[in-house]
This record gives C-alpha cells, sequence and structure tokens, in this order.
C-alpha cells in the first residue's frame, strides 16, 4: 500500500494506539504469509504501556478498527501479536494506478540538498580489472544509481590507484626491457607482462627492488622522463578499463587518483592538522595515531619521512568532504580493507570532524571458483573480468542457438543478458558475504538469475506487441477492476517497490532489489498462466489485464535500470 494512504489509514488508530499517526504509519509491514493478508501491524511495543498481552491487545484494537467501516478495509484478523489487513480490490487498484503514473516510479527526495560521493571500482594502473574489481564496480554503481532515487546528489568517484614505489618498478622495467613488447599495437597486456616479468625477475636479482625504488623517487622528484612514462602507463590503463565499463554500462563523475592526494602540500597539511591536534606520536622512527588496545595504531609518516596510504586517505576525505562539500562518502572497497577504514573513520573523529559518522566503508565479500586458487597480479595469475563476462555471453549465445535459431541480432542479444546475468547474480547476494560463482546457476534462463527476469520483461514486451496488433492500440488502461487473486497479488506486490529502493539505499544493499524484482518475475508468471489475457472475449477485461502486463514491465525494467542492467526487445 501506498505510504500516503498508510498515514491515511493511520490517522484512524491514533485514538487507539499511544503513538502520532507518522509513527503507526512507519511500524506497518509485509506479512511473511500471503494467506495473512496484504498488510500488518505488529502491537507489540504497545503491550507494556497499554498493561495487555500482544494476543489480547491485537484483538481488542482489530474489533474496534472493523467498527470504524474505514473505506478501503475489506477484513481485519489479528493472529498472535499482528493486526493483519486485507484491502478491497478496488482500493488496491486505486492506490496501484497512483502509484504506476509517477513520473519518476519509487522515487523519494529524502536525500535532496544533500550530496553523496561514492568509490567504486578503483582499479590498480598496469594491472588488469579481474573479477574481483567485479563486485567493487558494480555493486558501487547499484549504490549510486539507489542513491539517486532517493533525491541525492551523486558524484561517481574513480579513485584510480596510480602512485606508490610500484610504479618506480615498472618505469625502471620499461625502460630496460620495454623494447622487447609490442607497445604499439597491444599496449596494456605489453604493460602487465612486463609488471609479471619485473617480479619475477626479482627472484633471481633482488637489487633490481633497489633499482625500482630509486627511480620511484626520481619520479616523486619530478624526473620529467619518468613523468611522462608514468602518464602513459595511466592512459594505457585507462583505456583498457574504460572498454570494460563500458561493457558494465558504469560510469564516473570524477577521477581522482592517489598520485592526487600524494601532494606534498596535501600531505603536509595532513601531518600539520594532527600535530596541531596533538595526535602524532613517535614509535620506532616513525609517528602514528594511537587508537585504543584493541586495534594497531595508524601509521602516518614511515622513519624515512615518506607518507603512507592512511595519510593520502585522510587527504582524500578531506577533499570529498571539505572541498567538494559533500554530506555522505562511501568507499566501496573489500572486507580485507576493514581495519584500515576502522584506523581511518577513527582518526578523523580523533580530528574532531563531525562529518567523520558520514563516511562509510561498504565492504563486500569475495568471489568463489571452483579449482581456481587465491589471485596474484604479480605472478600473472588472474581471472580476467572481460574473460567471465566474454564466456557468460558464449553460453547465453549456446543456449538462444539451442532454443530460438532464428533470433535476430543474436549476438547483441547474448551481450546484453550475458553481462546482464553475471551483474545480477553478483547483486542478488548479501554483498558481505562470499560468492560462489556457478556458471550453470549465473546463465539458467529459469532459475533466481538475471535472465529469468529479463525474459519475464521480454514476456510482457511481447504481449504488449501482440495486443497492439490485435486491438490497434498504442497503451492500455484499467477498464475494469481486477479481481483475480494472482492479479491482485501481483499489483500488492510491486506496490512496495518504493520501499523496496530506500532499504537497499539505507542497508546499502541492492541484493534487496535484486530479490525484489524475482519475486515480481514469479508473480507476474503466475498471473500468466492464471489469467487468461489475449484469448478472452471482454475486452474491457482484456485491456485492463494488458494495462497489468504494461505495469509489470515497467517496474522490471525501472528495477533492472537501478541495478545497471538493461532488457532486450527477444530472447
Amino acid at each position: 500500500m501506498l505510504k500516503e494512504k498508510l498515514l491515511d489509514f493511520s490517522g484512524h488508530l491514533t485514538d487507539l494506539l499511544p503513538l502520532e499517526k507518522t509513527e503507526i504509519s512507519n511500524l506497518f509491514e509485509k506479512p511473511k504469509n500471503k494467506d495473512h493478508g496484504h498488510t500488518s501491524l505488529p502491537v507489540f511495543r504497545f503491550s507494556k504501556t497499554l498493561k495487555k498481552a500482544p494476543p489480547v491487545l491485537a484483538k481488542e484494537v482489530a474489533e474496534q478498527i472493523i467498527n470504524k467501516k474505514i473505506d478501503g478495509v475489506k477484513e481485519v484478523q489479528a493472529v498472535g501479536g499482528f493486526i493483519n489487513i486485507t484491502w478491497t480490490n478496488g482500493y488496491i487498484l486505486e492506490n496501484f494506478k497512483e502509484f504506476i503514473n509517477e513520473e519518476k516510479l519509487g522515487y523519494n527526495d529524502s536525500g535532496k540538498g544533500r550530496k553523496l560521493i561514492i568509490d567504486y571500482s578503483s582499479p590498480n594502473v598496469a594491472k588488469p580489472m579481474h573479477v574481483g574489481h567485479l563486485r567493487a564496480t558494480i555493486i558501487g554503481q547499484a549504490i549510486r544509481n539507489l542513491a539517486q532515487t532517493q533525491g541525492f546528489e551523486v558524484i561517481g568517484l574513480n579513485h584510480l590507484g596510480d602512485w606508490g614505489v610500484q610504479f618506480g618498478k615498472l618505469a625502471w622495467a620499461y625502460k630496460k626491457w620495454g623494447s622487447e613488447y609490442d607497445f604499439k599495437n597491444d599496449s596494456f597486456n605489453s604493460l602487465y607482462s612486463l609488471y609479471v616479468r619485473f617480479h619475477k625477475e626479482v627472484e633471481e636479482h633482488p637489487e633490481y627492488e633497489k633499482e625500482g625504488a630509486a627511480a620511484f623517487k626520481r619520479l616523486e622528484e619530478g624526473d620529467e622522463e619518468l613523468h611522462k612514462i608514468w602518464k602513459e602507463f595511466i592512459d594505457i590503463s585507462m583505456a583498457q578499463y574504460q572498454k570494460t565499463w563500458d561493457r558494465l554500462g558504469v560510469k564516473h563523475d570524477l577521477v581522482k587518483g592517489e598520485s592526487f592526494y600524494a601532494d606534498p602540500r596535501k600531505l603536509d597539511h595532513v601531518v600539520d592538522l594532527l600535530e596541531k591536534k596533538e595526535l602524532l606520536e613517535e614509535s620506532e622512527g616513525a609517528w602514528v595515531v594511537h587508537l585504543d588496545e584493541k586495534r594497531p595504531p595508524c601509521l602516518i609518516k614511515k622513519s624515512d619521512g615518506a607518507s603512507l596510504y592512511a595519510t593520502r586517505d585522510i587527504a582524500s576525505a578531506l577533499y570529498r568532504m571539505q572541498d567538494l562539500e559533500c554530506d555522505v562518502n562511501l568507499y566501496v572497497v573489500g572486507s580485507e580493507q576493514k581495519l584500515h577504514f576502522s584506523q581511518l573513520f577513527s582518526v578523523l573523529e580523533k580530528m574532531d570532524y563531525p562529518w567523520a559518522k558520514d563516511c562509510h566503508h561498504v565492504a563486500f565479500g569475495m568471489y568463489r571458483f571452483k579449482n581456481v586458487g587465491k589471485m596474484s597480479s604479480r605472478k600473472g595469475q588472474v581471472i580476467r573480468l572481460d574473460d567471465v563476462l566474454d564466456k557468460a555471453t558464449e553460453m547465453v549465445l549456446e543456449r538462444i542457438n539451442s532454443k530460438n535459431p532464428d533470433l535476430k541480432n543474436k549476438d547483441d542479444v547474448a551481450e546484453i543478458v550475458g553481462v546482464g546475468a553475471v551483474v545480477f547474480n553478483d547483486l542478488l547476494n548479501d554483498r558481505v558475504k562470499d560468492v560462489e560463482f556457478d556458471w550453470e546457476k549465473v546463465t539458467d534462463f529459469e532459475g533466481d538469475s538475471g535472465p529469468y527476469v529479463q525474459y519475464s520483461a521480454v514476456r510482457c514486451k511481447s504481449l504488449l506487441r501482440k495486443a497492439k496488433e490485435k486491438l490497434k492500440k498504442d497503451s492500455f488502461d484499467f477498464a475494469v477492476t481486477l479481481s483475480e487473486k494472482a492479479e491482485i497479488d501481483l499489483m500488492n506486490l510491486m506496490m512496495d517497490y518504493p520501499n523496496i529502493l530506500s532499504n537497499s539505499y539505507k542497508t546499502f544493499k541492492p541484493n534487496y532489489l535484486a530479490s525484489f524484482l524475482l519475486e515480481v518475475s514469479r508473480a507476474f508468471s503466475s498471473f500468466y498462466n492464471k489469467c487468461p489475457i489475449l484469448s478472452i472475449e471482454d475486452k474491457a477485461l482484456m485491456e485492463s489485464r494488458l494495462a497489468l502486463v504494461s505495469a509489470t514491465l515497467k517496474v522490471l525494467e525501472e528495477g533492472l535500470k537501478v541495478l545497471n542492467i538493461t532488457s532486450p526487445e527477444e530472447m
């Protein structure tokens, strides 16, 4: 039921329960059992105040609601400590029409006037984006999209890994062995091969480590030749990454690599601030900020005076929250960085920045592939992200060839469905958990998968195309009130879409939205199987059911769009 309607209904309950109507309306929830009505109000929190057992209180309040004869209420039942309410079919349809005709379906303005910055994807220059980057990339993009549905002004940030001693090593390797690789025709693979080679050579020639470190020191000091080489590495890498981001539909508004924060002026400013607040302490020649007994101190400067990851991240937080004037700062980074971000946010709190509480580490688990060991970029043992997308696309194409060999634009459809399958499979899982990657499950057209949701949308499109030819109409409306259970269940489910968007954003968990789209797809399948559409004689009923098909398509496509997935016209 629409939030505004629940608020109106709650106004009838203020004389029965000791809360304002706004507070009462926030208590309503969806019954776990569909047979228990359309919405449910738990009364446990009132039990102590009103000195009545929850089942007794629920029964009394239910009886009083019935006596009030409120418009739209069909049935009220007390079950344990819950009041279960069933709405009339006409009331549901009235609400549904209002919901589905919203200009921005499911959007709200809770974040209006606030700016959110989200750091996602952020690969390391010279290394291919591997399957581990998939989670950082698509979880980040989905949360970015979710934040926009809540009215935030959003900045998508690519915090590129483009600084550190490894670039001195790579530049030294490029000058020594670069001529042996085809940088003209295969620049990125040549760059990565050079990276792997350096680390193999070091095993026999450990002195190369010192050469690489010395080269990085010269790069830091402004060596023009090395700076030119380093910049070329970034350009080569970004061109390669952009191809992958384009396949995934991923966009960034701002690219600020680690090198941006490695500016001595920014780092010196961080150190000065920490010194003024008397937070810096010397420890074995290095400078640290002590936190508590449970966590090691946060290392700010090494004994040789060099800055560290934490120093640059403090500078980054200051830039995001002060220079860019953001209100919320999100870091979509793997769970293995939990300690780092715990230290970072604690240091910011110790620096007395009130906005530290609005900095969040959006952690995620790892991917697990059967028969594949731990990935290592240095050894060249990585599962490349593009290889995963390619394989998913190939598997989908095989299914299309076996089931619908005459389909036009098969390659394009396979790309849309294959990439969507990989994205949906990731987002369907709770981000904090590790994910086992099962190829058959990922590309299944009938299971809990992206292709199943996409196929539901495609089935809607097919029905609407056929109806347009049959009825010579471009759009359909609810000519009569729908009354079949499958119809009502589908409408009532879809009206939960705004709450799903809101909860997905608040928890930074896109899996709520992905699971919801699966529910809608199943409910649509039930409606499709139980309620004939194009074969019935009653034209008014046919049009109402087609309007419901059109509404289902809108919810599925809008929801998929938030997850950064599209649906083809045919499959």
